[in-house]
């Protein structure tokens, strides 16, 4: 009886290996057809050589990155230091007998560093003034106008920000 018993053991032991054996060889194959599949490109390629060439493509992209950073930080200092606030102020400099010709036109950039344009005239004489500005702050002193003309243009300057 006890050899009956060991043999129907030992049966039932050797079908669910059996039994594993078969599943864990249909896991096998399945496994091998992903593997043929992702390891095979729509070309044939494999993909060691996807990889390769992605690396590559990737330290192409990198590089002109790279380029275009530096481009655009350069570009970028350009328009700061390009005029960008602005005034036009027109007005009567010799009480109506200039016929509001005269004009005081503020320039500055970013940094607030331009000019003060000024152009006085009447029938007989025109006169042209430039008058530096350095961080908002004008040289030497400036008319009424010619500091109207400083605030607009950095009103102007503040709302192209």
């Amino acid at each position: 009886m006890l050899g009956s018993i060991s043999s129907s053991i030992l049966i039932v032991i050797l079908a669910i290996v059996t039994i594993a054996l078969i599943v864990l060889i249909v896991l096998i194959m399945r496994m091998r057809r992903t593997l043929a599949t992702f390891m095979t490109g729509k070309d044939g390629s494999s993909l060691e050589a996807t990889l390769s060439w992605l690396t590559h493509k990737t330290a192409s992209i990198d590089t002109t990155l790279g380029a275009h950073k530096e481009a655009l930080e350069m570009i970028d200092a350009r328009v700061k230091r390009s005029i960008r606030g602005y005034s036009l102020l027109r007005y009567d400099a010799y009480e109506s007998a200039g016929g509001a010709q005269s004009f005081a036109s503020g320039l500055i950039d970013e940094h607030q560093d331009g000019y003060i344009l000024s152009v006085i005239t009447n029938r007989n004489h025109v006169g042209v003034y430039a008058k530096k500005i350095n961080r908002g702050i004008p040289e030497v002193s400036l008319t009424l106008e010619e500091t109207e003309a400083l605030q607009i243009a950095k009103k102007s300057l503040h709302n192209t920000k």
